[in-house]
C-alpha cells in the first residue's frame, strides 16, 4: 500500500500543476517577445502533469482532476502582468514541491521534488523576481 503522506503531497502538486497549466495558458499570449519561453514553460508544466498522474496511478490513486478555471490574482493586460503572474505560479509551485520533498516517503519522489523546487526557483528568476532564501517556503514577516 502507497503511503498516504506521500499520496497526499503528489496530489497537492498535481493540483498546484493544473493551475500552472492554465495560468501559463492565460499569459503565454500576453508575454509579447517572451512568448516562446511561456509556450515552453506551458509545455514543461503540462509533462510534469502527466508524470505527476504516472505516479499517483502507479500508487492506486485516482489523480486529482484540473479545475474548470481558476481565479487570476490580478488582471493580465500585457507582458509587465504576464511575467508577474508568471512569478506568481512559479511561488505557487515551489510551495507545493516544497511540501512535496517534506511529504516524500521515498529518495525517489524527494529528489524528484527538489529539482521542482529548484527549477521553479530558477524560473522565477528568469520572470525577473527576486532571490528569495526558501523558495517555497512562506517569508517571515
Amino acid at each position: 500500500m502507497a503511503d498516504q503522506s506521500e499520496v497526499a503531497a503528489l496530489q497537492q502538486a498535481l493540483a498546484g500543476v493544473h493551475a500552472a497549466c492554465w495560468g501559463y495558458g492565460v499569459l503565454g499570449p500576453r508575454l509579447g517577445d517572451d512568448e516562446a519561453r511561456g509556450t515552453a514553460t506551458y509545455q514543461l508544466y503540462r509533462s510534469l502533469r502527466n508524470q505527476l498522474i504516472g505516479l499517483l496511478r502507479a500508487r492506486s490513486a485516482d489523480p486529482v482532476a484540473a479545475q474548470s478555471g481558476y481565479a487570476l490574482p490580478f488582471q493580465v493586460t500585457g507582458p509587465d502582468t504576464a511575467r508577474r503572474l508568471a512569478v506568481h505560479l512559479e511561488d505557487g509551485c515551489a510551495a507545493v514541491f516544497a511540501d512535496l520533498v517534506a511529504g516524500a516517503a521515498g529518495s525517489d519522489v524527494r529528489t524528484f521534488g527538489a529539482r521542482l523546487l529548484h527549477d521553479c526557483a530558477q524560473r522565477r528568476l528568469g520572470w525577473g523576481a527576486e532571490p528569495v532564501a526558501f523558495p517555497g517556503m512562506p517569508e517571515k514577516r
